[in-house]
């Protein structure tokens, strides 16, 4: 339990690793716009978006706020595990 402490309560590591995520929460959200929306199809860049972006704001948040950038990666791997669960009981949500 203590490793995991360590890894989700650590400080951010600033711009160099929260500058990508946000890319790529950026692409996954146009790219659900397109695909999602347009052409009614998965909504697993919704959530892939809403994952990535939670963890590039928790990487940029300033050094003392450990336990706000801990909630944040919390809730990005949650909404990832929300995600599969929903997968589980109804597959039709990939199509």
């Amino acid at each position: 339990m203590e490793v995991v402490r360590q890894k989700l309560f650590r400080e951010p590591d600033g711009r160099g690793k929260a500058l990508p995520q946000l890319l790529l929460s950026s692409i996954a959200f146009f790219a659900w716009g397109y695909i999602g929306i347009v052409l009614d199809g998965s909504h697993l860049l919704l959530v892939m978006g809403i994952a990535f972006g939670f963890a590039g704001v928790a990487e940029l948040l300033p050094p003392d706020q450990r336990r706000s950038a801990g909630i944040l990666r919390i809730l990005s791997v949650s909404v990832i595990i929300v995600f599969l669960g929903l997968l589980a009981t109804n597959p039709e949500l990939i199509i």
